[in-house]
């Protein structure tokens, strides 16, 4: 079988990096390509060239025997190359169907859109994907999963013949990972090849044929997925072997630090009680919908709720706001740390000094410049964030270091409770062995963790005690030694 795309000794320079050496690729037509390595490794830039968006230093791109030379997006994309992003790129404020046409929307003969055809051709494609969704659905009202679906249908009104999928599992729970992979089948029938971008490396094992390695910028090996473990594709994307990959750890329990007393939400969680101590990682489990998050934000003030109460150290407190919290000694790292965790366009010291500015300001109300500098390059140290230094803007950083500034700025709030909500999604394996380390080290020092993950080996890898929700409510909590995949699902999907 012949390929259908290729890449042939792609480099990629940008001033004072070389972000691409020399990477030569085939892809195949009916078959899911994993692209997989850590952060910075170079992934995001071949996707780039590929789609148009960046123009190779040296190298061809050749699709069907042809060498293209893409100035732009939009012209790879009428050849047939298509995108789904990490971040969805859906306009809320449209329905179903003029996202699917957004750009190519039919027209009538008087020039004006020809709605009825658009709904019509948009919902054929939803039910022949068998996705509950009606095409006059408004985009806002669906949910990731939903939104996730609506992207892929957009690639078959295309008729795209190369699919790049960015992390397409990342916001999704099982269910709805299990319909997506259903998609991709269909996409293989028809085909289509797939580059399928991801960290969740047992995905591979499940819908992937060959498998490609990137480490710094460099072509490491493409293999058949059916030929490899996971174990050598790690060491492959780090150049080392990982020993104790979760730095499984046994915490002593000290002191109550957070209680919650029926906390309840109307038609977001209800009766929600129990316990975090110093010296431990609480983990919390269940369902994407299950209503965890939006626990955490009703703690850490960000959302109200209706009934219940809050106690820190054994004493009632309220908590209306972020800053209340702040002052509580609560951090919380959100589960979208692009949207409300980071200020992208500002520098890394600029970031982590956000929710200390109150106690370390001067007569005058003005910030301690002084003061600002040294605890920024004393934590970029600490923490081992690799960027040139703390005037570097945080949207250069790879998502693992976007990740420690976040959790730097909340260990300079000197915050005794960290709120970790999805902690380590998007960031390699690296990045999140070294982020567990750092994780161990807050509660071993007397810090308290409560942790959010849809990842259950995560939740069982790290976690000292986990709680399980679901449909808004906690169904059970599990020991270290109960917590297993399987008690963690009963628990998160069977109904009494």
């Amino acid at each position: 079988m012949e390929p259908i795309l290729q890449v042939k000794n792609i480099s990629k320079s940008f001033p004072g990096v070389e972000a691409l050496t020399n990477i030569s690729i085939d892809f195949y037509p009916g078959e899911v390509h994993a692209l997989v390595g850590e952060n910075g490794a170079g992934k995001s830039t071949l996707i780039k060239i590929i789609s148009g968006v960046y123009i190779p230093t040296r190298g061809q791109v050749i699709l069907n025997g042809k060498e293209m030379n893409f100035k732009n997006p939009r012209q790879a994309l009428d050849e047939g190359i298509s995108v789904i992003h990490q971040e969805l790129s859906i306009a809320n404020d449209l329905t179903v169907a003029e996202n699917i046409f957004l750009g190519a929307e039919p027209v009538q003969k008087n020039g004006l859109l020809d709605r009825k055809t658009m709904n019509r051709d948009a919902q054929e494609v939803l039910d022949f994907m068998k996705l509950e969704l009606k095409a006059t659905d408004l985009a806002r009202e669906l949910s990731a999963a939903q939104q996730q679906m609506v992207e892929i249908a957009k690639v078959i009104t295309k008729k795209s013949k190369i699919v790049v999928m960015d992390e397409p599992t990342s916001s999704l729970s099982e269910h709805e990972i299990n319909a997506l992979f259903k998609q991709i089948k269909i996409l293989k029938e028809k085909n289509v090849a797939i580059i399928y971008i991801t960290h969740r490396l047992k995905e591979l094992f499940e819908i992937c044929e060959r498998v490609t390695v990137l480490r710094d910028g460099c072509h490491i090996k493409t293999r058949m997925v059916k030929d490899v473990t996971e174990g050598e594709i790690v060491a492959s994307m780090v150049g080392r072997e990982i020993g104790n990959f979760y730095n499984r750890k046994r915490h002593t329990q000290g002191k109550e630090m957070l209680r919650v007393e029926g906390l309840t939400r109307k038609k977001a969680f209800k009766d929600i009680s129990f316990k975090a101590f110093a010296g431990e990682i609480l983990g919390i489990s269940g369902l994407v919908g299950a209503g965890r998050t939006e626990v955490m934000e009703a703690v850490f003030g960000e959302t109200k709720f209706d009934e219940g109460k809050i106690l820190i150290e054994g004493k009632e407190v309220k908590i209306t706001s972020p800053r209340e919290a702040i002052a509580h000694n609560i951090g919380l790292v959100t589960e979208d740390r692009r949207k409300t965790g980071l200020m992208l366009d500002a520098m890394i010291k600029e970031n982590i000094v956000l929710p200390s500015l109150t106690k370390h300001r001067k007569k005058g109300g003005f910030l301690d410049k002084n003061w600002e500098k040294k605890v920024s390059t004393e934590y970029m140290d600490k923490l081992k964030i690799k960027a040139p230094d703390i005037y570097t803007i945080l949207n250069t950083l790879s998502g693992g270091n976007q990740q420690k500034v976040i959790l730097a700025k909340w260990l300079i709030a000197e915050s005794k409770i960290l709120i970790l909500d999805e902690p380590t999604r998007g960031i390699d394996v690296n990045a999140k062995s070294e982020f567990y380390s750092l994780m161990n080290d807050f509660v071993k020092k007397g810090g308290c963790i409560i942790m959010v993950s849809s990842e259950l080996p995560e939740i069982i890898g790290v976690s000292d005690r986990v709680l399980v929700m679901r449909e808004g409510r906690i169904s059970g909590e599990l020991s270290r030694e109960e917590a297993t995949e399987q008690s963690i699902i009963q628990l998160a999907s069977v109904h009494s």
